[in-house]
């Protein structure tokens, strides 16, 4: 990142704004090789894949899920409401 837009994130997001997006991108080499319900490979290679898995990270876990198991969670989801 350069000057300018840490100067410019810097006054956008707050004083902290810089190192807080420097760890999310740290924690991207955590990034799991298979889906972390269903243990499907991931192929970070495969454009497809990239744009359709989701990742999720919560307090520094990250956690990866193919579309199946995301379409699984949102209909248990709309079911128990």
């Amino acid at each position: 990142m350069n000057r300018k837009t840490k100067r410019a994130l810097k006054k956008k997001m707050g004083p902290d704004a810089a190192d807080r997006l420097a760890n999310q991108v740290a924690l991207f080499s955590k990034l799991p090789e298979a889906c972390s319900s269903c243990t499907k490979e991931f192929d970070n290679k495969d454009v497809e894949m990239i744009k359709t898995w989701k990742v999720v990270v919560r307090q520094d876990k990250v956690r990866l899920f193919c579309p199946g198991c995301i379409d699984k969670a949102k209909e248990a989801i709309d079911g128990s409401i």
